[in-house]
């Protein structure tokens, strides 16, 4: 797991796109995880970490400014499977209550709203 991937995949619902990380997102991976979460118009992505180790602070910066562009654009957004090292790293930033999270994919596909 020390490759970084994104695998977009669809969501059970119209609307609803995944993006499933797997491996360390770090600043490499930074520019890669932007233009891909700018691709398509989905009114909802859920970013799974669930296989991701751990991110630094570079990657944390850029799922803030998804979160910022999410909020600007009327969309919504949800991180699913976030490891207790992420968890960690979220609180310690101070951000653990502003991000929107799901324990799992399943409760975030049926608590994300797609209009």
């Amino acid at each position: 797991m020390d490759q970084f991937n994104i695998e977009t995949v669809p969501g059970n619902h119209p609307g609803l796109r995944i993006l499933k990380l797997t491996g360390p997102f770090t600043l490499p991976e930074v520019f890669d995880f932007q233009a891909t979460v700018r691709e398509g118009d989905a009114r909802v992505t859920l970013i799974d970490l669930s296989d991701v180790p751990y991110m630094d602070s570079a990657a944390l910066g850029s799922v803030l400014g998804f979160h910022a562009s999410c909020h600007r654009e009327g969309k919504q957004y949800g991180l699913v499977g976030v490891s207790d090292r992420i968890r960690t790293l979220l609180k310690v930033a101070g951000v653990d209550g502003l991000l929107t999270t799901y324990a799992t994919l399943e409760e975030g596909e049926s608590k994300s709203a797609v209009a």
